[in-house]
């Protein structure tokens, strides 16, 4: 009877021990990235749920220092995808859906990218007309992607493409079969059109054939003078299938003030020491001066950052000499969103897209990243972003964090279908501005309910 229990106990020791090394086996395939690299996803399911067990830590941040269990992705808010002849199927404010269509189609657009000819200037009625009649699939990313980002999602560059800001971009098939890239450079103001690798003909029909039209416009093809003319509009009352009629509600709060212990992980991780001699609470903040560098962590979740050091780079940017490349500007900052917005972000319901890159004066660039609530975007105080940098002279010179976590209630919201939004936008005369679905997150401990706005 004894050896019985002794040969049971054993069997139970050696499933535990095979339990642990499948976890451990799936957790290290899952470190290599390769499943986000295949898919441009991170794991779900049960995948997901071995990677965040040994991630998550009980504090702010994901352990392992600096390095950061989730990566910041490109992928588009709302995309489109065009059947020549038959109609458009498109999707918004769902990102589960959107991601779908990205997907499927990532693969064929990162052989685009690193395909790309020399673009040439075209008008916008040439741009319309590929997006109205041309079989292709859109990608709107809300905000304004350098190219350089975009041709570097494969882990390449392509030279010939200018590093431009890019918010809208369309990949479809010319009469020939072969597939061009078209774009809008939202510094200029212009539409470009670039031919690709040939490897590419025929592959988009087969992607764009798979999907059912529903009968979704952009707001040039229609009625709407006083709306900008991209706005993507459905043609009913009811909700837009791949778009939310009864959007989520959320509750919003400050993390700072209940992160004791995670406070520490935060500075440590923007680079500054934890036990230093020279913090002090000076009225409503902690301050940190480690001369020249100066951080400012507010109650109410508002981080400042800011440095007087011109030739001791504390967060350097680029090569030494050189302006930086719009793909150098974010691979530095999203290093320290990762960190700091992006690590509360990922903790509760929301994420964090790219909202754009801009130069603001000669050498000097801003880079902003905000946050969103399932392919909605959250309107973040007085500004919008959920975090800012200033770089110059080589170096992120400040920075202004917000920190937010959003949690689901689960309750939803009734909003206007947006054919009937954009019918009493365009009553009261819009002036060619965009309608978006938003979150307004004035700060504090709000409940957020989204709301159409006019931007």
């Amino acid at each position: 009877m004894e050896r019985k229990k002794h040969r049971r106990a054993a069997e139970a020791v050696k499933s535990l021990l095979i339990v642990l090394l499948t976890l451990s086996a799936a957790y290290l395939a899952l470190r290599t990235q390769m499943y986000a690299d295949f898919t441009g996803h991170q794991a779900t399911g049960w995948l997901g749920a071995v990677l965040d067990f040994f991630d998550r830590g009980p504090g702010l941040l994901p352990p392992g220092g600096n390095e950061s269990a989730h990566r910041l992705e490109v992928r588009p808010m709302r995309m489109a995808v065009n059947v020549q002849g038959v109609g458009r199927y498109a999707v918004q404010y769902d990102q589960e859906r959107t991601d779908e269509i990205f997907t499927r189609v990532f693969s064929t657009l990162l052989e685009a990218l690193d395909g790309a000819q020399a673009p040439r200037q075209i008008g916008e009625d040439r741009w319309r007309e590929a997006l109205s009649n041309l079989s292709g699939v859109y990608f709107d990313f809300q905000g304004t992607q350098p190219m350089s980002v975009l041709a570097a999602l494969g882990g390449g560059s392509n030279p010939a493409l200018p590093d431009v800001g890019v918010r809208r971009l369309l990949l479809a098939e010319n009469g020939s079969g072969d597939a061009v890239l078209y774009y809008s450079n939202e510094t200029d103001g212009m539409y470009y059109a670039c031919e690709t690798t040939q490897a590419l003909q025929g592959h988009l029909q087969e992607i764009v054939m798979s999907y059912s039209v529903n009968g979704a416009l952009f707001a040039y093809e229609g009625e709407y003078p006083g709306l900008d003319p991209y706005v993507l509009i459905s043609q009913s009352t009811a909700a837009m299938p791949g778009s939310q009629s009864r959007p989520e509600i959320y509750t919003a709060a400050n993390p700072v003030a209940e992160m004791s212990a995670g406070r520490e992980d935060l500075l440590e991780a923007l680079g500054f020491h934890s036990q230093s001699n020279n913090s002090y609470r000076r009225g409503d903040r902690l301050v940190v001066n480690e001369w020249p560098y100066t951080l400012n962590i507010l109650d109410n979740g508002t981080i400042y950052y800011e440095t007087t050091a011109a030739d001791e780079p504390k967060y350097a940017v680029g090569t030494p000499g050189k302006p930086p490349t719009g793909l150098e500007l974010v691979e530095a900052t999203q290093a320290l969103v990762e960190q700091s917005v992006g690590a509360q972000a990922w903790r509760g319901e929301a994420g964090i897209y790219l909202m754009g890159v801009t130069e603001t004066a000669e050498g000097v660039w801003q880079v902003d990243y905000g946050y969103s609530l399932n392919g909605i975007t959250v309107q973040t105080g007085a500004e919008g972003y959920a975090a800012r940098f200033i770089i110059e002279d080589g170096q992120i010179s400040a920075f202004t964090l917000h920190m937010r976590s959003y949690a689901d209630t689960g309750e939803s919201s009734s909003v206007l279908p947006d054919i009937q939004a954009a019918a009493a936008m365009g009553a009261l005369d819009a002036g060619g501005k965009e309608l978006t679905l938003t979150y307004e997150d004035p700060g504090g401990t709000e409940r957020l309910q989204a709301r159409w706005i006019a931007q």
